[in-house]
């Protein structure tokens, strides 16, 4: 056992000293406060962790099983102040010499475990014991404790995100290949390679060797047996090794034997490299780059094929002359968080006199996968398939589990048994939001009876005066099915920037926020599951507009909207500023709500996909229409409503955002998040939006109305 030095923390008590005032001989003693009574608790405290969870303090004072609230915490019958001292931590384990006092840490009377920090030192099924010997104490009477801290070690084998593909030309010489590429180890150990294999159905030998964590290979010894205007492939194979663990890789090594054609265009790089996130703008290539033209002829690509298909016009991209507009945001699907995807382009190189150059050119543009969901990033379980992790019981009486009966995705939700119950995320797992920063927490439903959907907040605690109702409440039918629910978070309007009684906001404490989730209503008591936690920032993400050709600044001459239902809608200078255009539309005299339609990029709406929609507005004559009373489309309370509605004609299948508008009668921008889940074909359909008619319609439903719109576009976000 090993046994670690700790400082113990002194109380210091405070004396009141009464002096005697100048021709006064009265004296002051302070009623001595009772401490007759020692402190008493619920017992030893126990709690078990793994490698794999957060950062935790433990409440010394708190109850056995280690929370800072409920049965059996610390207490003094004399209401005395209490707080820990004569601290002794001892460790042991499989490997208490090693770690020592690593990932621990004495903070007041919270205690810190940091399972984390000793993971890289743990392997599978050992564990590490840390017990806290301490009194309670009240300042004169002292109750002994203990507390047993048990992390469970796992040991994780390399992770190799993929195999490994070189492209060399055959006058290339000797090439290094970084072997550890893309390969990680959750215990942060040594990795070494091994093993090297060739391939059987190797042409010839292409010396490779191991080098270390490279691959050391030797072109130059075959530049002559490459055929001009070849390629020729060479496949081996290699084993990464940590202590335990083996791992076969594959690499493929493409030499491309080219050779200068007079009068074509000298490709001086056949390998191109492009690098970008999933949640980047449209990536823009040059073709033609670094292709010398002698004669001074224009340089033509052609036969552009994407992994050996011929590339076509859609949202994911398209191809402007020798440009390659290339739209990551559409392969949000495609490529998880934390891992990446290449796509493979080949084209061929000539001039405009019809002189072709050797061999194809390649472009591998390589997407990443961004962690978006910031619960997800911060150590959420946020499916609920590892145990919660990450969310923590707040005052439930009527108790929570992990079920595998009532699931939306994956093979388990998170059931609340009844009400009273409150579950939180740890400060240290929910984000530090960002003052001027848009969020939206999108989740999974099911409520079997009761009134209402159950609560969601953000606040610091459940008693602060900042609490869920004075926000929106996303609604559920309660009619035992699964529902897609989301609300949206604008951190400069609404609940996080409204005021309490002394002028503090939520914003205010934005680093100590917790997303609350509670059963507490008793007209709401139909035992609530949830699933699929995702809270993304969603303002700050570049993204490419779905709508075609991006007519929404409304600049080009030739833009000729299409509308129904009536009224005047047209493209006019605007009244503000003389050179910028918009949108204008008067629904007086309209039939029924003007509907504005915009065409959208085949393959952009996707299913379970979600749209930041952005636009600004001006009602012009607001304050005329609203003192006569006549449009009643504004709201008591000043606003007035926008619905977008995202449609595929060949299916009748739809969705909608619903905006309500704040500004009056000035000019004001609106963003917030369109979901596809919420068209009403029900939870879980299985939805194609792969077609050339659809729309996203303005319907605008004010009643001698006067608009305008300028700037709208729509994002595809994560």
């Amino acid at each position: 056992m090993k046994m670690i030095k700790s400082s113990k923390v002194l109380l210091a008590s405070s004396i009141l000293a009464a002096l005697a005032g100048c021709g006064s001989s009265d004296d002051f003693t302070p009623e001595a406060k009772v401490n007759n009574s020692a402190p008493v608790h619920g017992g030893d405290i126990s709690v078990n962790f793994h490698e794999k969870d957060a950062i935790k303090f433990i409440s010394l004072l708190g109850t056995p099983a280690g929370t800072s609230t409920g049965e059996g915490v610390a207490t003094d019958a004399d209401g005395n102040f209490l707080s820990v001292t004569d601290v002794v931590v001892q460790t042991s384990g499989d490997r208490a010499e090693e770690i020592e006092g690593l990932g621990i840490g004495l903070q007041g009377n919270e205690f810190g475990i940091s399972p984390v920090t000793i993971a890289p030192l743990l392997d599978t099924d050992e564990t590490h014991t840390i017990v806290v010997n301490y009194n309670i104490t009240d300042g004169a009477n002292k109750a002994p404790r203990m507390a047993t801290f048990t992390i469970t070690g796992e040991d994780f084998a390399p992770v190799i995100a993929n195999n490994i593909i070189s492209n060399y030309t055959k006058d290339a010489g000797v090439q290094i290949i970084d072997g550890l590429a893309n390969v990680s180890d959750a215990d942060n150990e040594v990795l070494t390679l091994s093993n090297l294999v060739a391939g059987s159905e190797n042409p010839f030998t292409l010396p490779v060797t191991i080098n270390g964590s490279n691959l050391e290979v030797d072109v130059a010894s075959v530049e002559n047996d490459i055929p001009d205007g070849q390629k020729v492939t060479f496949n081996f194979t290699y084993t990464v090794s940590d202590h335990r663990f083996d791992l076969e890789r594959e690499v493929t090594i493409n030499v491309l034997g080219v050779k200068d054609i007079a009068g074509a265009p000298l490709v001086l790089d056949y390998f191109l490299k492009e690098n970008i996130n999933e949640t980047d703008g449209m990536l823009m290539v040059d073709l033609a780059k670094d292709i010398e033209e002698r004669e001074g002829d224009a340089v033509i690509i052609s036969e552009i094929m994407l992994d050996g298909m011929a590339y076509t016009d859609s949202f994911a991209g398209r191809v402007d002359g020798n440009t390659l507009y290339f739209n990551p945001n559409a392969y949000f699907d495609d490529v998880e968080a934390g891992s990446f995807k290449d796509f493979t382009f080949t084209m061929k190189v000539a001039d405009d006199q019809g002189n072709m150059s050797d061999g194809e050119r390649e472009l591998v543009i390589t997407v990443n996968g961004v962690e978006s969901n910031l619960l997800a990033a911060g150590g959420m379980d946020v499916g609920f398939e590892v145990d919660g992790a990450g969310f923590e019981a707040f005052n439930c009486g009527a108790g929570a589990e992990i079920t595998t009966s009532l699931v939306a995705n994956g093979n388990s939700s998170f059931q609340m048994l009844g009400a009273p119950c409150y579950y939180a995320t740890p400060a240290s797992v929910f984000p530090d939001m960002e003052v001027g920063g848009k969020y939206y927490f999108h989740y999974n439903a099911y409520v079997g009876a009761g009134d209402a959907s159950p609560y969601i907040m953000l606040n610091k605690d459940t008693s602060g005066t900042h609490n869920f109702w004075v926000g929106a409440r996303p609604w559920h039918p309660a009619n035992a099915s699964w529902r897609p629910l989301m609300i949206e978070y604008d951190t400069e309007a609404g609940y996080l920037a409204t005021a309490n009684g002394d002028g503090e906001t939520p914003m205010d404490v934005a680093d100590q926020l917790r997303l609350f989730v509670m059963s507490a209503w008793v007209g709401n008591d139909g035992m609530p599951a949830f699933d699929d936690f995702n809270f993304t920032r969603y303002d700050n993400i570049e993204g490419v507009d779905i709508l075609t050709g991006s007519p929404g600044s409304f600049e080009d001459d030739s833009f000729v909207p299409t509308t129904s239902g009536g009224g005047l809608v047209e493209v006019r200078e605007d009244t503000n500023d003389a050179s910028n255009k918009v949108l204008y539309v008067d629904t007086t005299g309209a039939t029924e709500a003007v509907t504005i339609s915009f065409p959208v990029e085949t393959g952009a709406i996707a299913s379970d996909g979600k749209y930041r929609v952005t636009f600004d507005v001006q009602y012009v004559n607001f304050d005329a229409n609203k003192d006569a009373g006549t449009d009643p489309n504004i709201n008591q309370w000043g606003g007035y409503t926008f619905d977008v509605v995202f449609k595929n004609a060949d299916t009748g299948l739809e969705f909608t955002k619903q905006s309500t508008i704040w500004n009056g009668n000035a000019l004001g921008r609106f963003q917030g998040v369109a979901d596809e889940t919420s068209h009403w074909w029900g939870f879980g359909a299985d939805t194609d939006w792969s077609t050339e008619n659809a729309t996203v319609d303005f319907v605008l439903k004010g009643v001698g109305a006067q608009y305008i719109i300028d700037n709208i576009e729509i994002v595809r976000i994560p």
